[in-house]
């Protein structure tokens, strides 16, 4: 058991366990908003209900969720389209409440932040993490 987790360990790292995790995550608030959506979030995130409905919505979350899932695996570098769909949903609706507060949506200020701040994390992890690229010092010729 130790030997397999140490293995899951060096494939994830902790790239692939904040992309693992959000992925889980969205997966989880997809399935919430597309069976049973909170009042709050409905009225919070109104100016989007109008291009889909609340169930679309959460079949979207779900999918992006999949794919951060899938993308979690794969080494750093070559795992960018799993990071930014990582960090889509929470963006989106974190400008969702943001309007939502101006359309009229007075507590949906509360949520812009939590949701945001999520997508920072993913980006502050995915910069840490990022790969190094290696630079051959180039030496003009006859300088040797």
């Amino acid at each position: 058991m130790g030997a397999a987790l140490a293995q899951l360990w060096a494939r994830l790292g902790w790239r692939g366990l904040a992309l693992a995790s959000s992925g889980i995550a969205w997966i989880s608030y997809g399935s919430s908003i597309a069976t049973q959506p909170r009042y709050g979030t409905v009225r919070g995130i109104t100016v989007l209900l109008d291009l889909m409905p609340m169930t679309a919505w959460g079949w979207g979350w779900i999918t992006f969720g999949v794919v951060a899932i899938t993308y979690s695996v794969a080494p750093a570098g070559r795992d960018l389209p799993g990071v930014f769909v990582a960090m889509g949903p929470p963006l989106l609706w974190a400008l969702a409440y943001a309007l939502g507060t101006l359309a009229g949506a007075p507590r949906a200020w509360g949520s812009v932040a939590p949701w945001a701040s999520h997508a920072l994390a993913i980006a502050i992890i995915g910069y840490l993490t990022r790969p190094r690229v290696i630079l051959p010092k180039v030496v003009p010729r006859g300088a040797e």
